[in-house]
């Protein structure tokens, strides 16, 4: 009896072994696969001209996952995709698998990310739960998705003084996005939706600062071309027939409700143009919210609500008025309905 347990104690003892050695080839191989997926994705990224920059990676996370901890991630680069190029730099970015499943690639950021986009000041960004999920392949795969979530995400001016920075910040409850890039037709999608949307106060905002719920879709064909000459890839893009397209609905934005397509484009001197449909619920109370933040002078405000509500369909009981309204951008200026709101350029917004 005692050398049938002394057997079967040693037999568990061997199993338990064997388990675990199994387990630390998944997890070196496992550790193998990420390193070598983060030094592809570095390498192209520095082929298209970006600088990428980090600390010695550390692997661990051993028995459960196998988990990649890379220390001070810096990116810079990116001029010829928006003038000025953007910088973005995070404390730690953990890229993790467990060993039950070893492909589904888990990325984490710790602590806060500091950002340049273009010619905007230097932005703090910190989220209290954010993550991306992507697959994780020994062959990188441009049309795998990119799939991520953040909550309770604070987006303000990273060096401004604590008072002046109050009226500036940017507020996410929860945003869910899902990425793509299908090499065939050559596109970019995301599709996003973003819940408790708090704007900075310091800004008139049309309908108020706050913004119960955003969902959009967005293609970008082709994408933009590598490289670090931002005209020289506009034109390139421009040439191939590039277009953007975008779908959004806003809800309870001040009690407005939104809804929109949009495809834009540039025209032959490589000024923005496009065309899309605004749908609109209660125009009268949206001209009069436009008129009273100063987006559109009072006179195409009277001009433009006369139209709509000409327009407009008429309110089932105890509903309000819906209108769809064509809006156009040629030459600087978006109109609706042909009247002229104000001018977008490069150089900013202003009157029409």
């Amino acid at each position: 009896m005692k050398r049938a347990l002394r057997w079967l104690f040693g037999l568990l003892v061997l199993g338990v072994l064997v388990l675990a050695g199994a387990d630390y080839l998944v997890w070196r191989w496992a550790g193998g696969l990420i390193a070598e997926n983060y030094a592809n994705w570095r390498a192209a990224r520095e082929a298209e001209g970006w600088v990428v920059e980090n600390g010695p990676p550390h692997l661990g996370g051993w028995p459960f996952e196998a988990r990649l901890s890379v220390p001070d991630v810096a990116l810079k680069g990116g001029a010829g995709v928006m003038p000025g190029g953007m910088a973005l730099t995070l404390p730690v970015v953990d890229l993790a698998v467990s060993v039950m499943a070893p492909r589904d690639l888990r990325i984490t950021a710790e602590g806060t990310a500091r950002a340049r986009l273009a010619f905007l000041p230097p932005l703090a960004i910190t989220a209290e739960a954010a993550e991306l999920h992507a697959i994780l392949a020994a062959e990188p795969e441009a049309a795998a998705p990119l799939a991520g979530s953040a909550a309770r995400v604070t987006v303000q001016p990273d060096e401004a003084a604590q008072g002046a920075a109050q009226g500036l910040i940017f507020t996410i409850d929860r945003i869910d996005f899902l990425l793509s890039s299908p090499a065939a037709p050559p596109t970019l999608t995301v599709h996003a939706q973003a819940n408790g949307i708090g704007l900075p106060a310091a800004i008139a905002w049309p309908f108020g600062p706050h913004i119960g719920r955003l969902s959009f879709d967005l293609s970008l064909a082709p994408p933009l071309p590598p490289g670090t000459d931002f005209a020289a890839n506009e034109a390139a893009w421009h040439q191939a027939g590039g277009a953007l397209r975008l779908a959004a609905t806003l809800t309870d934005w001040g009690g407005a409700a939104l809804s929109g397509e949009a495809k834009i484009g540039l025209d032959d001197k490589l000024a923005p143009e496009g065309i899309g449909l605004l749908h609109l619920i209660d125009p009268d109370a949206a001209v009069a919210s436009l008129a009273h933040a100063g987006m559109i002078p009072d006179g195409s405000a009277q001009a433009l609500g006369a139209v709509l509500r000409l327009i407009a369909r008429p309110a089932a009981e105890g509903g309000k008025p819906e209108v769809d309204l064509p809006l156009a951008w040629s030459a600087g200026t978006v109109s609706a309905g042909g009247i002229p709101l104000f001018r977008l350029t490069r150089e900013g917004l202003g009157a029409p």
